[in-house]
């Protein structure tokens, strides 16, 4: 399948995890606190440390990670206790994903439709989130680029100010424009990329014979029946969906 977009990751992050839409609460808030670890680092080192993260906030329990307190930080940050290597051990970052938390218990509480609604509202209703051009093209780095007018908005609405109600950290527009493209919000796979809805030739994927074992600790691949380790995250407690969640050499 031939897609032109600029991805960190190819293969399995391709076809599994990049531009996939999530509209669970427990994974939108999984993902969004992952990607304010990146800032300074390369995504690839945060997305391969994210069973720990997970381990370490409560499996993404927001209630649970929004009533971590100063201790439960402290042990996060030891850099010779069981964390050290396992986290990206920044105080301030870390911090960060206990204090979002809190931000978006108020939004789950009091928004309507909770905290999905509220993210996916920035983007619902328009088309050109899903990618219609050229992936050199200008069109294309205006919407799906390092930031967008979906992540400007994000970011005002996220973001102390007259504009937001809220007080989210490491949330700036280039941060949220990552967010928009990993979970879907923005479709930035080229129109010939089979993973495109809009895609009219709709090429079939390197794995149509894969068989994802629901429960299991493994995935079956189609190339030379080699298996590949993979996590399960129950991502709602009223759906009984899971998310395989690949790891990339």
């Amino acid at each position: 399948f031939p897609c032109a977009m600029a991805c960190l990751f190819s293969g399995e992050y391709h076809d599994y995890v990049w531009g996939r839409p999530v509209t669970t609460t427990t994974e939108l808030f999984a993902q969004l606190s992952l990607i304010t670890q990146q800032c300074g680092v390369s995504w690839k080192i945060v997305w391969n440390k994210r069973h720990f993260y997970c381990e370490a906030f409560h499996k993404w329990d927001m209630y649970q990670v929004a009533a971590m307190g100063e201790h439960e930080l402290d042990e996060l940050c030891d850099r010779t206790g069981r964390w050290a290597g396992r986290l990206i051990q920044n105080r301030a970052k870390l911090h960060a994903i206990v204090h979002n938390a809190k931000q978006c218990v108020q939004i789950e509480e009091t928004h309507p439709g909770g905290l999905r609604d509220f993210l996916w509202g920035f983007v619902r209703g328009h088309d050109e989130t899903i990618n219609m051009h050229d992936c050199d093209s200008e069109q294309y780095r205006s919407l799906f680029g390092v930031s967008s007018k979906y992540s400007d908005a994000m970011a005002l609405g996220m973001r102390r100010g007259k504009n937001s109600l809220y007080d989210f950290k490491f949330v700036g527009s280039t941060t949220l424009q990552a967010f928009l493209l990993q979970n879907g919000l923005l479709n930035g796979h080229s129109p010939t990329c089979h993973l495109n809805p809009r895609c009219k030739s709709k090429a079939a994927s390197r794995h149509t014979d894969t068989m994802a074992e629901v429960g299991s600790s493994t995935v079956r691949l189609s190339r030379g029946n080699r298996r590949q380790r993979v996590a399960y995250v129950e991502l709602d407690n009223a759906s009984s969906d899971r998310i395989a969640q690949l790891d990339v050499d």
